[in-house]
């Protein structure tokens, strides 16, 4: 993995605690921005833990650069709302952190939600809540955590293996694996390997956007006719807990 220069996941002294810091979230986005950050900007706001909370996109509106320039002063924790820490990560969110007007030392980087191990837990109640839907046996039933990948960072598709192996190795359900849109082992192949089989695809997106609502289901559908496609994680309320531990892991 490159260096991340920039990228500060511990401060170096002088923290100045949560409530007069900034929390800002994320999201990789699109031309619209990312209701996802939006909505879980609202959800821990309410918990009144940092001074402000503010959403942002990567590729959307508003911008991380422009966002980081509106925080004129404090500490700011930065939580990206990715899956990995891939190509997206690993070089795009620095180039936009070199384009803020904002002194980079106040600037603390979390790790990205999806490599932290509550995932596991989330996934697996996905799973669980799609067999009792079915009334399928979860020993019997296969899981997949479809991801988006990239054959540009060879890191990208790292915490979706991760969760996978996690899962797996609580033998909850049955054939667990990883599977992916834009890499090897691709989401198709993947499900028709467990056909005809119980098979739930738990999709491993922030929100149900072009990946989350179109592509992962409708592979998923095309290659398993009978697989229950659970949605995207990000949506669960439980991310909110996962940002706010990895903001305390980055101020330890």
């Amino acid at each position: 993995m490159t260096a991340r220069p920039i990228l500060k996941e511990n401060p170096d002294g002088g923290d100045t605690g949560l409530p007069s810091a900034a929390l800002v979230l994320c999201a990789h986005g699109s031309g619209g921005g990312s209701r996802a950050a939006e909505r879980l900007a609202r959800e821990i706001a309410g918990r009144e833990v940092f001074a402000r909370v503010e959403p942002c996109s990567i590729a959307g509106t508003p911008g991380l650069p422009e966002t980081l320039a509106g925080i004129p002063d404090g500490r700011v924790y930065l939580t990206p709302l990715l899956m990995a820490e891939g190509y997206t990560y690993d070089a795009i969110l620095p180039r936009k952190l070199a384009d803020a007007r904002i002194d980079a030392d106040r600037v603390i980087v979390c790790r990205p939600i999806g490599v932290h191990p509550g995932m596991a837990r989330i996934a697996a109640g996905l799973a669980a809540d799609a067999c009792a839907d079915r009334g399928w046996e979860e020993a019997q039933t296969s899981l997949v955590v479809a991801a988006h990948g990239t054959k540009r960072h060879p890191a990208t598709g790292e915490s979706a293996f991760r969760l996978a192996e996690t899962l797996g190795a609580a033998q909850r359900f049955g054939r667990t694996r990883a599977a992916f849109l834009e890499q090897e082992p691709f989401l198709g192949a993947a499900l028709r390997d467990v056909s005809p089989n119980p098979c739930v695809v738990v999709g491993f997106f922030l929100e149900d956007g072009a990946h989350g609502a179109k592509d992962a289901p409708e592979a998923s559908a095309a290659a398993h006719p009978a697989a229950a496609y659970t949605g995207a994680i990000g949506a669960r309320p439980e991310i909110a807990d996962i940002v706010l531990d990895l903001v305390q892991s980055a101020r330890i």
